[in-house]
């Protein structure tokens, strides 16, 4: 494991910084971005089987980690901010299974590593909207997690050798849901079949006869 002291961590994060240009880019290019940063990530680990250690992330201070109960984050997943003693900090629902919590604690750490440069980046998402804006930075933040605790070898892998989404998530300490949605994106999987789905217009009183009689 490679050392994990403030200036350690520190440089990690200026070397995943460093993988984003400096210009706004499109949402396609900050996916592109992220899968970097998610590779370079697990090599600075020294993370080469299915389940990434995350203790030493939990552990490091630099961008200090506080696990709260649900409450105190309005029963969001996790937070970003600096707002508490001017200093970047992460804070993770402690009540969320332990699966998720490692995927909030990744998908916060994608918040920190855009929190210099991210109001610059991502000036082009949403394209004007910003709630677009901010569901596809949520999206990209993810991807980097799911990127990390799922890289695509290790998964394509491990999935060809047991054929099993449950021990998948196992083996790589995720969610079965997680795995699924992985192994859909990466085509591995089939998307379940959408079922026909009717949706009515209530156009009044008559209508509502109308279905009445008809019955």
């Amino acid at each position: 494991m490679a050392t994990t002291t403030k200036k350690a961590v520190n440089e990690l994060i200026t070397s995943l910084r460093s993988l984003a240009p400096k210009r706004a880019i499109s949402y396609g290019e900050a996916i592109q971005v992220a899968r970097l940063q998610a590779a370079r990530f697990r090599r600075w680990a020294e993370a080469d089987q299915p389940d990434i250690n995350l203790i030493w992330l939990i552990e490091q201070r630099a961008v200090p980690v506080h696990f709260v109960p649900a409450h105190k984050l309005s029963e969001e997943s996790g937070l970003t901010t600096n707002a508490v003693g001017g200093k970047v900090q992460v804070f993770i629902n402690q009540n969320e299974p332990l699966t998720r919590q490692r995927f909030s604690l990744l998908h916060e750490f994608k918040h920190v590593l855009d929190f210099t440069d991210g109001d610059h980046l991502y000036e082009r998402l949403g394209s004007g909207d910003q709630k677009r804006k901010e569901l596809q930075m949520e999206l990209i933040c993810n991807h980097f997690a799911a990127h990390v605790l799922m890289p695509t070898a290790l998964v394509k892998s491990h999935w060809f050798a047991t054929q099993n989404v449950d021990l998948m998530a196992g083996l790589f300490n995720v969610s079965p849901e997680a795995m699924s949605k992985r192994l859909r994106d990466l085509g591995l999987i089939e998307r379940p079949e959408e079922k026909p789905r009717t949706y009515f217009r209530q156009a009044g009183a008559a209508l509502g006869d109308a279905l009445c009689c008809a019955a």
